[in-house]
């Protein structure tokens, strides 16, 4: 596939993609560590994911104690005050000890920088494990309430637990930790946000009953001996669910992930010419291929099928931002590829007065749908005319993409002075990739070359 073709394609699905989340930022700042600013970026990703965790382990801690002494709310008070207190100690001590663990660096370099970050990233590790032991009711006893545990096996669990909510508040955690997507202050831009609940204050039922275990859109994924995942697609790409169970003395749900983006999180206002709903779509669009790039959750492919899905939505009107965006995702091999009508219907709504749009159409006539890009342009004239109609719109990058059609013979044959005036007409107009094509065909064209010969 032409490069130009590669950048238009994916240009539109990479803009808006929201910023890594705390532990992906922390991989991401620590790969190829190899100087002491690398590695103080390094230290101060591994703080932040730390401190996050840490955060949620304290926040779940509160919740278990609030829902464990729940017919004692004094004790119930006492025993969080304890925690509070005891919390705030132990980062004051935890800050102290990591500015002595860096005593023999030079202070204010980035040699103690980093050994302080990496020292407080350790020690709230190691917090959070301490947090996440106490009151740990998952799958305990004091979790199932009334009743023996249904059974050891959970192919006989679920259909007890999903029977009816009665049932599932029964063997539902005391804390439960809660996913779900959030807006930002980018229109767009989602981030996932963890937080924790009382398992007894959420509302039940949260599944539907399965008296054989089995439902049409229910996928049940083991993940060990002890964790289960139940993963509810029957509301779509867009509004996937998954129940995360644990056995200890008998399984019990203990988090929830939400992966559908509410319209509370979305703006409603828009610059372009698209219906509120449409509107919605977009901003979810983004927000999944966001999520999706990421390349961190287990629902990837959902991810970027939900994209296609509200793109597709978007694009109803119309709008060539978001046509561009679903043909370029269809194309890209991370989301199911549309029909060629399809495609090119979608390629010619972004074309209509986007440059981008009419080079990216280009490239559609000349490959289709086959994304390797091999072989001769297969609707050469169309190429050709979409590129012009681009140059018309004020792309000089399409001067260049005339150029290496000509230069490679994509469009029926070589000709290399007509490719040397496109790249001037590029050049003319300071463009690099332009000037670089000319000073390496100059050699090869002895006549000189008008510009106007490229079309």
């Amino acid at each position: 596939m032409n490069k130009y073709f590669v950048l238009v394609l994916f240009g539109v699905l990479v803009c808006g993609l929201p910023p890594l989340g705390a532990d992906a930022l922390a991989q991401d700042a620590c790969v190829d560590v190899a100087t002491n600013a690398q590695g103080e970026r390094c230290s101060v990703s591994a703080k932040a994911a730390a401190d996050a965790q840490l955060n949620t382990s304290y926040q779940e801690l509160m919740v278990r104690l609030e829902g464990g002494y729940q017919t004692d709310p004094v004790l119930a008070a006492e025993h969080k005050a304890k925690v509070q207190e005891a919390q705030r100690a132990w980062i004051k001590l935890r800050d102290t000890d990591c500015q002595i663990d860096a005593l023999e660096v030079e202070p204010g370099s980035s040699a103690h920088v980093t050994a302080v970050n990496n020292c407080i990233a350790s020690m709230s590790r190691e917090r959070s494990v301490f947090l996440d032991n106490i009151a740990s009711d998952s799958g305990s006893s004091s979790a199932i309430g009334r009743g023996s545990c249904p059974s050891q096996e959970f192919a006989q669990f679920l259909p007890a637990f999903s029977v009816n909510a009665e049932s599932q508040k029964r063997l539902t955690a005391q804390a439960v930790k809660l996913l779900v997507l959030k807006g930002t202050s980018d229109i767009g831009r989602i981030v996932p946000y963890v937080t924790a609940e009382v398992g007894r204050d959420m509302a039940f039922p949260l599944m539907v009953a399965m008296p054989d275990g089995k439902v049409e859109g229910i996928e049940v994924e083991k993940v060990d001996d002890r964790h289960v995942n139940v993963v509810d697609k029957r509301a779509g790409n867009s509004n996937i669910k998954i129940f995360n169970f644990s056995r200890k003395a008998c399984w019990t749900l203990v988090g929830v992930e939400d992966w559908s983006i509410p319209e509370k999180e979305l703006s409603v206002a828009s610059t372009r010419s698209m219906s509120r709903a449409e509107n919605f779509c977009s901003q979810r669009a983004l927000g999944f291929v966001g999520l999706g790039g990421l390349e961190q959750y287990r629902l990837t492919g959902e991810l970027f099928e939900a994209a296609l899905e509200n793109y597709l939505c978007a694009a109803a009107s119309g709008d060539p931002e978001s046509s561009l965006a679903a043909a370029g995702l269809s194309l890209s091999g991370m989301a199911p590829q549309l029909e060629y009508g399809k495609v090119e219907a979608l390629f010619k709504a972004a074309a209509v007065n986007s440059p981008s749009g009419a080079e990216s159409l280009a490239g559609f006539y000349c490959f289709g749908n086959e994304t390797a890009g091999e072989g001769p342009c297969q609707r050469p004239i169309d190429v050709e005319k979409e590129l012009i109609r681009a140059v018309s719109m004020g792309s000089t990058n399409a001067f260049v993409s005339l150029g290496s059609y000509w230069e490679s013979g994509d469009l029926g044959k070589k000709d290399i002075p007509r490719a040397l005036a496109c790249y001037q007409l590029a050049a003319n107009k300071g463009y690099e990739s332009g000037l670089n094509a000319v000073k390496r065909l100059q050699s090869e064209v002895t006549e000189p070359i008008a510009a106007s010969n490229c079309y």
